[in-house]
C-alpha cells in the first residue's frame, strides 16, 4: 500500500516539472522584435541625417541664386555699377545651380573611414614587426603619369636604417629582396588622394617644398576637409619640411601611413622628384617632419 500511495504523487510531480523544463520561446521572439525595431530606427536616423545634409546644400544653392538675382536687379537699377553687379549675378546663379545639382546622394561618417583605416594600419604595423623592418617610411613617385591613374607612387619600408632606397621601378613585388635594398613596398593611402588632387589642379604642380605645401594644404583643408589648419616651416637648403596639422581626421596620426601624412609625402615626392622620408614627431597636434636629399645647387646651411 505504501508504494501504491506514493506512485501517483511521483507521477504528478513528473507532469508538473516537464513543462517547466522546456525553454520559453516568448523572450526570444521579443528580443528579435526589439532588434528589428532598433535596426529600423537606425535606418530612419541615417535617412534623416542625409536629408538634413541635402537640405543644407539646397538652402545654400537657393541663397546663392537669390544673391545672384538680387545683384542682377541692382545692376538694372544702378547702371553705373552694372558691370560688377552683372558679374556677381552670374557668379551667384552659376554657383547656386552647381551646388544644387552636385549635392551628394550619400553621406558617410568620418568614423566609418577611421575604423576601416585603423584596421588596415594595424595589419601593416604587425606585418612590419613580424618582418623585423625599421621605423623609416620613405615615399617615392615615378616620373610616369597616366591620364587614368595619375602619378604612380610607393611607400617603401626599409629593413634597416642604413638600407639604400631603390628606384621606384624596382618595386615589381611587395617584398624587395635585392642585397642592400631589402624592404617592403606598398601603395600609400595618399596615392589615390594625390591623383584626385592632381586632376583638380588649375595650375602646374609645384616644384619647391613651399609651393607644394601651399597647394597640398589647400587641398587637405578646403577640398578633402581632412584637417582644420596646416602650418609649416621649410628648410630648403637642408631638405627639410616641418608641418603641424590641427584636427586631422582618421584618429592617431602616428598610425601606419596616415592619410594626411601620406598625401603630403606623396605630393612632395612627386613635385621634388626625390624620395621623401616622413617622421611623425607628435600627435597632439599632429606634427611631421619630411626630409629629402637637397639639390646640388642648393646652398647648405650650417
Amino acid at each position: 500500500m505504501s508504494s501504491s500511495d506514493t506512485h501517483p504523487d511521483s507521477d504528478q510531480h513528473s507532469t508538473q516539472t516537464d513543462p517547466d523544463s522546456q525553454p520559453s520561446e516568448q523572450p526570444r521572439e521579443e528580443l528579435t522584435a526589439q532588434i528589428d525595431l532598433l535596426a529600423a530606427e537606425n535606418r530612419q536616423l541615417r535617412e534623416r541625417l542625409a536629408a538634413v545634409h541635402r537640405s543644407q546644400y539646397h538652402e545654400t544653392a537657393l541663397a546663392l541664386c537669390g544673391v545672384g538675382l538680387l545683384c542682377g536687379l541692382l545692376a538694372v537699377l544702378v547702371p553705373t555699377a552694372s558691370t560688377v553687379l552683372f558679374a556677381l549675378a552670374g557668379t551667384g546663379v552659376f554657383g547656386g545651380v552647381l551646388t544644387y545639382f552636385l549635392t551628394p546622394e550619400r553621406f558617410i561618417s568620418a568614423d566609418v573611414g577611421q575604423h576601416v583605416y585603423s584596421a588596415t594600419a594595424a595589419s601593416y604595423e604587425r606585418l612590419c614587426g613580424d618582418l623585423g623592418l625599421s621605423e623609416r617610411r620613405v615615399y617615392l613617385a615615378t616620373d610616369e603619369t597616366t591620364e587614368a591613374d595619375g602619378t604612380e607612387s610607393w611607400l617603401f619600408v626599409p629593413q634597416t636604417a642604413e638600407t639604400a632606397i631603390p628606384e621606384p621601378t624596382a618595386f615589381d613585388s611587395a617584398f624587395v629582396v635585392e642585397k642592400g635594398q631589402r624592404g617592403l613596398s606598398l601603395r600609400p593611402t595618399g596615392s589615390e588622394l594625390f591623383t584626385a588632387f592632381e586632376n583638380s589642379l588649375t595650375e602646374p604642380l609645384g616644384t619647391t617644398a613651399a609651393d607644394l605645401c601651399d597647394q597640398l594644404s589647400d587641398a587637405l583643408v578646403e577640398d578633402f576637409e581632412l584637417a582644420q589648419t596646416i602650418e609649416y616651416d621649410t628648410d630648403r637648403a637642408n631638405g627639410r619640411l616641418s608641418v603641424q596639422i590641427s584636427d586631422a581626421l582618421y584618429g592617431d596620426g602616428g598610425q601606419f601611413d596616415h592619410p594626411v601624412v601620406s598625401l603630403l609625402a606623396v605630393g612632395l615626392a612627386a613635385g621634388l622628384s626625390q624620395p621623401v622620408e616622413a617622421t611623425v614627431t607628435g600627435t597632439r597636434p599632429l606634427s611631421v617632419t619630411f626630409r629629402w636629399e637637397p639639390a646640388d645647387d642648393e646652398p647648405r646651411s650650417d
